[in-house]
């Protein structure tokens, strides 16, 4: 990621936040493995907590608003805990080379 460039060399996922705190795993990067960089944009205002299997995401973790990109190192996480600001919300998380 030199520049300000980001490669995409692999498919992300479109996932639904609720009213409870759920996670959702890190999705593979093109070669096969836990991606260690992630884009995250939400289409509606919810919220985000890289963490594990059981992490809890909360009303004072990371706040996504619409149509913001956030790129993420996720290398010591293997999930994305989500939760919902007003009402359900879709945010994409896509895998980041390099």
């Amino acid at each position: 990621m030199s520049k300000g460039f980001i490669s995409v060399a692999a498919s992300g996922v479109a996932i639904t936040t609720g009213a409870a705190s759920a996670v959702a795993a890190i999705p593979n990067d093109a070669s096969g493995n836990r991606a260690r960089r992630v884009r995250l944009q939400a289409l509606a205002t919810c919220y985000v907590r890289p963490g594990f299997a059981g992490t809890t995401c909360t009303t004072g973790d990371l706040l996504l608003t619409p149509y913001e990109a956030v790129l993420l190192d996720v290398t010591p996480f293997t999930h994305i805990a989500h939760l919902q600001q007003t009402a359900g919300a879709v945010f994409v998380m896509t895998p980041v080379e390099g």
